[in-house]
């Protein structure tokens, strides 16, 4: 069972990404729970979860099949997804491509979609170390005017406030990073594979 930091660390965590959500969710055009659509793809940012002592989220986006021939090109693209964010420091820990099937409401058709997820782990060196820590306290009580700190039930400390918020901050900032590589990737690898099948076409 989490202990009772690792619960605080994981409340202030989905915080943070519930705020990213919120933001692409007014951005682009909002779905359901925690996705998005943006240029007729589906994205989604998954909660934050605790997991070997890490704090982790996935980010996913639907492959777009309608403009893919067949599931060949489900894994080419899915490969090229890859390919461009293999540059960026951080990595995610497991990419996968999840096939998903969905059974229509009231038809007996089913509709089988192809995503792109990629779950990254973070642990709490990386999200809050002790000179950031530091460095926030000082700035507080040098102008404590400058945040509001929320009251927090049975964190009484400055320091134990700030982290809290400190990691809300991180998650909320990580997670809206990712999302906006995995769009840029997408939008790069769909251009990429536009001008192929156009140059086939005419070949």
């Amino acid at each position: 069972m989490p202990s009772f930091r690792e619960q605080l660390f994981l409340q202030f965590a989905c915080q943070g990404i519930s705020g990213s959500i919120d933001s692409f969710q007014s951005k682009y055009q909002p779905k359901k729970e925690n996705r998005f659509n943006f240029d007729e793809i589906t994205y989604e940012t998954s909660p934050a979860k605790l997991s070997e002592g890490c704090l982790e989220f996935e980010i996913s986006s639907k492959i777009p099949q309608d403009e893919l021939l067949d599931r060949n090109d489900f894994e080419s693209y899915f490969s090229a997804i890859k390919n461009v964010l293999a540059p960026d420091e951080k990595q995610p820990i497991a990419t996968d491509m999840e096939n998903i099937v969905h059974e229509v409401a009231g038809d007996e058709e089913v509709k089988e979609r192809d995503y792109v997820r990629l779950r990254y782990r973070y642990s709490f060196d990386e999200v809050c170390s002790n000179d950031v820590i530091a460095e926030e306290i000082t700035k507080y009580q040098e102008d404590p005017g400058a945040r509001e700190l929320p009251e927090i039930a049975n964190v009484n400390t400055l320091a134990g406030r700030l982290v809290l918020l400190l990691i809300e901050d991180f998650f909320q900032n990580e997670a809206t990073a990712r999302m906006d590589r995995l769009i840029e990737a997408n939008q790069h690898v769909r251009q990429s594979f536009k001008q192929q099948m156009q140059a086939a076409s005419t070949s």
